[in-house]
């Protein structure tokens, strides 16, 4: 679609959760998390919907609100949502992470573990931060302001939560367009985090308004 109509932006639904899936497939091919494929994604993007702090958003044509064009999820209580949710789920999980796991033993899980769990990680100076751990928008959708209205959508959910701050990670190398629309949008760097394999990821954050 090179052309879009007005959208909206919504709280996810259980029936959205497969084109949330294939949204983050298309966003981010050759990640990590999108070769653990879609049964893991499946269970991943339920964990946020279903979740009592977890906020769950998606973006969608007037016209057709069925259509999931764009997403955001996160948590507004990150320490313990990720272990929490394997706890719950942790058959689900390991049967979903099977297939990849004979592919490559070893390397899955500690990329799964790093994955997840330094999402979930807080802040000491705030600990009333939530984290937006992932944003998403189709590529056939780019370029028309979704993922910002999108962020603008999460960061107002999570103050009327209560949240006073909000943060996210995303990778300090080759990723400059992701660095750059975050501190266009107000988040300032909070420091960086270094993860296996010498990965160095960048922390931002945005303190919300009383």
């Amino acid at each position: 679609m090179t052309k879009l109509e007005p959208i909206q932006i919504r709280p996810a639904q259980a029936n959205d959760i497969a084109q949330i899936v294939q949204v983050h497939i298309q966003a981010f091919p050759g990640f990590f998390l999108t070769l653990m494929g879609p049964r893991f994604l499946r269970l991943l993007y339920s964990g946020f919907l279903n979740h009592p702090t977890g906020i769950s958003l998606v973006a969608c044509s007037k016209a057709k609100p069925s259509q999931v064009i764009g997403f955001v999820v996160g948590t507004t209580q990150p320490q313990g949502f990720f272990s929490q949710l394997l706890r719950q789920r942790w058959l689900a999980f390991a049967l979903a992470s099977l297939w990849p796991l004979l592919k490559k033993p070893g390397l899955v899980f500690v990329k799964l573990w790093s994955a997840l769990f330094y999402r979930g990680e807080s802040l000491p100076d705030q600990p009333n931060a939530a984290l937006l751990s992932s944003l998403g928008v189709k590529p056939t959708a780019q370029g028309q302001q979704i993922g910002q209205q999108l962020v603008s959508a999460f960061l107002a959910h999570a103050q009327t939560a209560g949240a006073t701050a909000v943060y996210l990670t995303t990778d300090q190398s080759d990723n400059t367009k992701a660095n750059h629309f975050y501190t266009k949008l107000g988040f300032k760097l909070a420091g960086t985090c270094k993860r296996p394999h010498g990965r160095i990821l960048n922390r931002y954050l945005i303190k919300l308004n009383a």
